[in-house]
């Protein structure tokens, strides 16, 4: 099941334009993960990039129970683009 913090989720539609309500099905989506270690968190953390209205996206989430817990997403820049299309298993 996939989850957010609501606060977040505003915060990401404005910031971003992407709303994590309609991200229901993108881990259905052929996807390259990393795990994310930018920074000394208290969980962890992984960075997906995927295909959504036909952009690249890149999403920070993590794993709680059996719930996956989205806490960003945007859309990727070039060199994440280029990533994407060089990673992704298709």
């Amino acid at each position: 099941m996939l989850t957010w913090d609501e606060n977040k989720r505003r915060k990401n539609l404005k910031d971003h334009g992407i709303d994590f309500a309609d991200l229901d099905s993108v881990f259905d989506l052929p996807m390259y993960t990393t795990e994310d270690r930018s920074a000394a968190y208290s969980e962890r953390r992984f960075r997906s990039f995927c295909l959504f209205k036909d952009r690249v996206v890149v999403l920070i989430w993590t794993s709680k129970d059996d719930d996956i817990r989205l806490i960003s997403c945007r859309y990727g820049d070039r060199r994440e683009t280029r990533s994407y299309i060089q990673n992704a298993p298709f």
